[in-house]
C-alpha cells in the first residue's frame, strides 16, 4: 500500500484507500456510511451518483445512488477500490474495480461528502482537513517528481501597508 496523499494542483490522490473494500453500508435518513475494511470511512449523501466506466457528467447511464435498489449498491461498491480522487473544488470520485464509479460532484454543492480516518475528519468538502499518518507529497504536474521546496514564507503580520494609496507599489 501507497503511504502517501499525492497532491495535484486541482485534487489529492488517496493512495492509501486504493485496494480497500467497503465491508458494510449503513442507510441513514439522509445520508450513508461506506466503512472499510481499512481505517476509511466514507460519509455521502443521496445525491451522490453512481456510472458503471463513464467519469463524464453528461453519461446517460450516471444516476443517484436512490436510482438502484440497495442492494444492488452494495453489490456494486464491494469491488475493492482502484483509485481514490479528492478534487478541490468539492468534488469525490471513487473506481471500483469492477468499474463503476462513485462521484460526489461539485455540480450539487448541496450533497455532503465527508472521508473519516477512524474518528478524524480527514477530507470534507471544503477541502483536506486534519492530518493523517500519510504525508501529503506535492507532485510537479510536468515531471510527476515531488516538489521537495520549502513552501513560501507567510506573510508578516507587521508590514506597513498603506491601503490608502493608489499607488501599487505602496
Amino acid at each position: 500500500m501507497n503511504r502517501e496523499i499525492t497532491e495535484y494542483e486541482n485534487r489529492w490522490l488517496l493512495r492509501p484507500l486504493q485496494g480497500s473494500s467497503v465491508t458494510h453500508i449503513e442507510w441513514r435518513s439522509d445520508v450513508f456510511e461506506l466503512s472499510m475494511d481499512s481505517p476509511f470511512r466514507i460519509v455521502a449523501g443521496y445525491g451522490a451518483e453512481l456510472s458503471p466506466r463513464s467519469l463524464s457528467p453528461d453519461d446517460p447511464d450516471r444516476h443517484a445512488i436512490t436510482h438502484w435498489p440497495t442492494t444492488e449498491v452494495e453489490r456494486i461498491l464491494s469491488a475493492p477500490i482502484v483509485a481514490a480522487v479528492l478534487f478541490k473544488s468539492g468534488s469525490l470520485r471513487l473506481g471500483f474495480r469492477n468499474g463503476w464509479n462513485m462521484f460526489v460532484s461539485d455540480r450539487h454543492p448541496e450533497v455532503p461528502a465527508e472521508l473519516f480516518f477512524g474518528e478524524n475528519l480527514l477530507w470534507n468538502r471544503s477541502g483536506i482537513v486534519d492530518q493523517t499518518e500519510y504525508p501529503v507529497v506535492q507532485v510537479d504536474p510536468w515531471t510527476g517528481k515531488p516538489i521537495t521546496a520549502p513552501p513560501w514564507p507567510s506573510r508578516p503580520d507587521d508590514l506597513d501597508i498603506n491601503y490608502d494609496s493608489d499607488d501599487i507599489n505602496d
